[in-house]
């Protein structure tokens, strides 16, 4: 079991916040996020760690010495100005199988790792910072079957999901047809496209967690308010 962490992003709607200091790296109480996710990783006992880096790559290379008692794995993705995520996805594909996959913005108050399921799972949070969300809608046997873009207060992405090897293998197999130069260049693809748009062929359920388990660090604003709901941790 691994985790892959997807942190190649510019954070440019933090405007001179993250001129000089990437978004992932940005304190929570004092702590890196980052650093905050991983210790947590380690807590659950999952110890190799994949990195994809682009913007300011050179700042998580202490990560390493760091955790030097984990597998820290850091991927340079050099396109991370001209292409979009499905890129930085495809430098981590060869390890994806067993894996937590984490957006680097995502700020947890809770370790849902140490709960791993045993199937391919959306994490899912109700918000309680709002705005346009992607909603996970499942059938009766709790399988996903549509993904709702919506600012409705339903559950939503958390950030976080699980693949288990049966369902990443899938993907993985079909991930070509999504990543031709096309489509790497436009900007508003994302890798979490890949399986939404295979749903018919995968089996993926959902678990929602509590609403103070973890925030998404969007933006300035969002960023003021989590410091202010975690400082009493």
């Amino acid at each position: 079991m691994n985790a892959i962490i997807m942190a190649a992003g510019l954070g440019s709607r933090f405007k001179e916040l993250t001129k000089h200091h990437h978004k992932a790296l940005l304190p929570i109480n004092g702590v890196p996020n980052l650093e905050r996710t991983i210790t947590m990783l380690q807590a659950a006992n999952i110890t190799e760690v994949h990195i994809v880096t682009g913007y300011l790559a050179n700042q998580f290379n202490y990560l390493q010495e760091r955790f030097s008692d984990m597998h820290i794995v850091l991927h340079y993705n050099d396109h991370y100005a001209d292409y979009n995520n499905r890129y930085s996805f495809q430098l981590a594909l060869p390890f994806f199988g067993d894996s937590f996959v984490i957006d680097a913005d995502t700020v947890m108050r809770d370790n849902v790792f140490t709960d791993v399921p045993t199937e391919s799972t959306y994490l899912t949070v109700l918000r309680t910072i709002h705005g346009t969300e992607w909603c996970p809608q499942t059938n009766q046997d709790g399988r996903v079957t549509k993904m709702l873009v919506t600012d409705q207060e339903i559950p939503s992405m958390s950030g976080i999901s699980f693949w288990n090897k049966s369902t990443a293998t899938i993907i993985k197999n079909a991930f070509p047809q999504y990543a031709t130069l096309q489509q790497l260049q436009e900007k508003r693809f994302y890798w979490d496209d890949i399986p939404v748009a295979m749903l018919d062929e995968l089996s993926i359920g959902t678990r929602e967690v509590k609403s103070s388990a973890m925030y998404e660090m969007d933006t300035q604003d969002n960023y003021q308010k989590i410091q202010e709901l975690l400082q009493e941790d």
